[in-house]
């Protein structure tokens, strides 16, 4: 009973701090606005090429369920990460680990934390849509079959979701920033077998979209045997000549609702190697250090007592010639930027750089766009390490850093970025592609205006690295609307270039705002009168 006692207590004081952030506020109002694009048919599902359900029910529980699961399951996973690291870098986890929390028990806390984060987002969702069914439906409101899916489908993969953020945050190496562009891409790969698959494979549908979609097509084929099977999404547009057919949901039997219980088990052994993974903040690593000698030297507990201090004097600034030296600040950012990473990190960079000279103008393009991804974790600390790091006070209190500090940076990532891509740059060079060098100037402006504003708004580099992952794997996807990098002929390079020079003066304005009547003013304020 104790160990109930404190299982609920734990997840109920981590459920309430992130409940409290603005970060959830921010995703509730996106799920509502999925309940009104989806009720109100600005989000269109079809089957190939003009073939769309009967607005009912069933059809509106689908589409919901299949937009909120890819949803959800794709950035909810970034909301609820951060739980056990918080507890790292606050030290509260040192204090449970005086206590007889258990690793399982602390793991099944945190997952209990994030599943029920994620369960009121469908729970919003919920009634956000019997809302906009009973305001704007046509039709009578089938309450069972609309609310089913959610319930049956969706929260069970919640349940997954929930549990790999907890395993990710119990492995070191995938806590930060690389952990969240594995999931990225993990999160699609997992997805294609099951799609792809000729049958249906139950056990493999954890997301429960082929159950969802494998259904709408049947109905589809009964009403136009014609139909050429699969289903679209269009957003903000409409179907030519649409031709519409009756969807009546899902026969919830035994198998089905047993299949999607079984990926709450999955849910629970995920946990439970989290917690085998989970090191209960354990203290005993000791860290060790290089002597000069070459042998290695463990780090002992410094000794206490009283030390005499010498008495100190501080060089008067009075008198003395205010010099700054922008070069100074520019390397030293620069210095800062390309710190911690190892050898083979410069091997694959200037592998990258060599193939983008040597290949075609097409694949020179694409290799621009992946030579440009491959620094995230190097861009993404760009505005948020003074946060991060605590170090706010002492950056801050230089002179004028908005007007040195903040052009430091952004130079020293432009300058990162653009020899990244020197040898796209001298391949457009030497075609005499003017367009394709003008598109690599926007984009090499545009990249660390990106990253710069995302740290300072947010304090954080996770925004950065989920947004650039997605941006980027849409551009090799040859989306001209968003490609900034030039990979397709029709790239709006232009609007990306007066976008980063309006980037970077909102970022100077939020960051001036910061000093002056923002948090970073406060806090300093606070520590003055302590």
């Amino acid at each position: 009973m104790n160990a109930l006692r404190a299982l609920y207590h734990m997840a109920r004081a981590d459920f309430l701090e992130r409940v409290r952030r603005y970060s959830f506020l921010i995703m509730l109002g996106m799920i509502v606005w999925l309940g009104y694009v989806v009720n109100t048919g600005v989000l269109v599902m079809s089957v190939p090429p003009n073939y769309v359900g009967e607005i009912n029910s069933p059809w509106v529980g689908a589409l919901m369920t299949i937009t909120v699961t890819f949803f959800l399951g794709w950035f909810g996973f970034y909301m609820v990460k951060g739980s056990v690291g918080r507890d790292y870098e606050t030290g509260v986890g040192q204090i449970m680990a005086t206590t007889p929390l258990t690793r399982p028990l602390y793991a099944l806390g945190k997952w209990l934390s994030n599943f029920a984060i994620l369960s009121i987002m469908i729970l919003i969702l919920i009634i956000a849509g019997i809302l906009m069914n009973l305001l704007l439906g046509s039709t009578a409101i089938d309450l069972w079959a609309l609310v089913a899916p959610l319930l049956i489908i969706s929260m069970p993969f919640m349940a997954i979701v929930a549990a790999v953020a907890v395993l990710f945050e119990t492995i070191g190496w995938l806590r930060g920033g690389l952990g969240n562009i594995i999931y990225f891409f993990m999160f699609i790969l997992l997805l294609v077998p099951n799609i792809e698959s000729p049958v249906y494979l139950p056990l493999l549908d954890y997301a429960g979209l082929r159950l969802l979609s494998d259904g709408i097509i049947r109905a589809a084929k009964m009403a136009y045997p014609e139909s050429e099977g699969g289903f679209n999404f269009i957003f903000g547009g409409s179907i030519t000549d649409p031709h519409t057919f009756r969807y009546d949901g899902i026969a919830w039997n035994a198998d089905v609702i047993l299949t999607r219980l079984f990926f709450l088990l999955v849910a629970l052994v995920i946990v439970m190697l989290a917690a085998a993974f989970f090191d209960r903040f354990n203290p005993s690593k000791i860290l060790i250090i290089k002597r000069k000698d070459g042998k290695l030297k463990s780090l002992e507990p410094a000794v206490t007592g009283t030390i005499p201090l010498s008495q100190v004097h501080l060089t008067p600034s009075a008198g003395l010639p205010a010099r700054f030296r922008f070069g100074a600040l520019f390397i030293a950012e620069l210095k800062m930027l390309l710190k911690g990473h190892r050898w083979w990190w410069y091997v694959i960079t200037l592998g990258l750089v060599i193939a983008q000279l040597a290949t075609d103008l097409k694949t020179a393009r694409i290799l621009l766009a992946v030579t440009w991804l491959w620094p995230i974790l190097l861009l993404s600390g760009l505005g948020s390490r003074e946060a991060r790091h605590n170090t706010r006070e002492i950056v801050f209190s230089a002179p004028r850093p908005v007007l040195n500090q903040l052009p430091a940076t952004w130079l020293a990532a432009f300058s990162v970025i653009a020899l990244m891509g020197s040898g796209a740059f001298l391949r457009f060079l030497f075609a005499g592609e003017i367009t394709s060098l003008l598109a690599w100037l926007a984009g090499a402006l545009f990249i660390p205006s990106l990253a710069l504003t995302f740290g300072v708004l947010t304090g954080s580099s996770k925004a950065f690295e989920v947004v650039y992952v997605l941006w980027m794997y849409l551009i090799l996807q040859e989306v001209p609307p968003l490609d900034f990098v030039g990979v397709v002929p029709e790239s709006p390079w232009a609007v990306y270039a007066l976008l980063a020079l309006g980037l970077f003066t909102l970022t100077a304005f939020v960051r001036q705002w910061q000093l002056k009547g923002g948090s970073v003013a406060k806090l300093a304020g606070k520590r003055r009168s302590i």
